[in-house]
């Protein structure tokens, strides 16, 4: 029987929205909901554009939907990616995750942090952050991180589109401080599939101790890192910026590069050390110093830059030289860049390349003088010796008290010297490092 109801009708409770009624149900119960809204013809929810989710969440129409975006280097969207994933995990109860669209699920991607570290960050995405979580408004955070697009994004109603700035901004401003994963440590940068990307390399521990030098190296090696660390300050103070550049020359073998490891080392976890190869040199020179606005103090390492960079007159390809020149010179907007470059032949460099706005110290490296030889030939033979062959590494250095007859003493000594050195191999205790 249909009994008839008299009165005027119920008008419907505006509070009890989709969301709401579905906050407290079960999981099972939202799949079934689900599944029913697509049989009865609406459109899922995987189909969803990012522009139509925000739509729906943020309770606006496209005219009054506002986005602040930001786009930058492939690393720097991944470290953005990593602190969605932790405001993510900090609000999980409350934020609602979609689809990047195109029918495709919520994607993530691997943030490698070293040997078996790995963390799963967003890769494409979009979180609904209700008011109260994120800001005081609601907002929507899309990230689309792919070799051809590089996007990250805060949507928001326009009326809260200064929240929105104000989230953003304080996303890329958390990149420099202790969430950032990647900051302090060291990083070879290389380029994949068009772009470039930062990953994580062994830890140096070069010491000073390793390395024979002349003091005066050292001097102005100790007046590059004050520059850097202990008079920052009163650099900044005379306007006089905190950006430096050293360019180390010498002939091959003579330990460049393990100086440059050692300024590496006592610089770690206050500077965050950028090893490029030849191909990020030669073709990402730009993007590899506006990565490092992620990073805060930053150390870029420009190793054998001479097989890059030529000279304007060698009638070669001069784009590498035109964009490391240009991308040197808008360094001055930065702060805290450390530029360290090597190379064999400064001559061969051109010398716009060189001027002291670029490189304002040059460290020239030199062959080992005499008493330099007689330390280095100490260093390594004195654990492969024992007490009773003292006179014959006594003989070996004797090589180095003969300037005026290298060559005989050197002829009369090479005999025993190799059949010493594997009679000690063969039979001295010593461990492989040693050998």
């Amino acid at each position: 029987m249909i009994h008839a109801h008299d009165g005027p009708a119920r008008a419907p409770d505006a509070s009890r929205t989709l969301d709401a009624i579905l906050a407290n149900a079960s999981p099972e119960t939202r799949d079934t909901i689900r599944v029913l809204g697509e049989i009865l013809g609406e459109q899922p929810a995987s189909a969803l554009t990012p522009t139509s989710f925000a739509i729906q969440h943020l309770g606006v129409d496209a005219v009054h939907l506002a986005s602040e975006k930001f786009t930058g280097p492939g690393t720097s969207l991944a470290i953005l990616a990593n602190l969605l994933r932790i405001e993510m995990e900090r609000h999980a109860t409350q934020v609602i995750v979609g689809s990047p669209g195109d029918g495709l699920p919520p994607t993530w991607a691997q943030l490698d942090l070293g040997p078996d570290d790995k963390v799963s960050v967003p890769g494409r995405l979009i979180a609904f952050f209700p008011a109260g979580t994120l800001a005081s408004e609601p907002l929507c955070v899309l990230v689309d991180d792919r070799h051809w697009i590089r996007d990250f994004a805060v949507l928001s109603a326009a009326t809260a589109k200064p929240v929105a700035e104000a989230v953003l901004r304080n996303f890329c401003d958390r990149q420099k401080t202790a969430e950032n994963p990647l900051r302090g440590r060291v990083l070879e940068a290389r380029v994949v599939e068009g772009c470039l990307r930062l990953g994580i390399a062994a830890s140096l521990a070069n010491r000073r101790e390793g390395l024979i030098f002349p003091a005066d190296i050292w001097t102005e090696v100790d007046v590059f890192l004050a520059a850097a660390t202990t008079r920052r300050d009163i650099l900044r103070d005379l306007g006089l910026g905190t950006n430096r550049g050293m360019l180390v020359a010498g002939p091959p073998g003579v330990g460049k590069t393990h100086l440059v490891r050692v300024i590496a080392t006592e610089l770690a976890g206050r500077f965050t050390t950028i090893l490029a190869d030849a191909n990020a040199m030669r073709h990402m020179i730009s993007d590899l110093y506006e990565a490092a606005d992620a990073f805060g103090p930053t150390l870029i390492v420009l190793d054998d830059i001479d097989l890059v960079l030529g000279h304007r007159d060698s009638n070669g390809d001069n784009a590498a030289l035109a964009d490391f020149l240009a991308t040197l010179d808008g360094v001055i907007e930065r702060e805290d860049i450390l530029t360290i470059a090597t190379t064999n032949d400064p001559k061969s460099l051109d010398p716009a390349a060189q001027r002291s706005s670029r490189f304002d110290m040059v460290v020239s490296v030199p062959m080992p003088d005499e008493h330099s030889r007689a330390c280095i030939l100490r260093r390594h033979l004195d654990p492969l010796g024992s007490p009773q062959r003292g006179h014959r590494r006594a003989q070996c250095l004797g090589l180095l008290e003969h300037p005026q007859r290298p060559l005989q003493c050197f002829l009369h000594h090479r005999a025993w010297c190799s059949d010493s050195i594997r009679t000690h191999c063969r039979s001295d205790p010593v461990s492989p490092s040693q050998r």
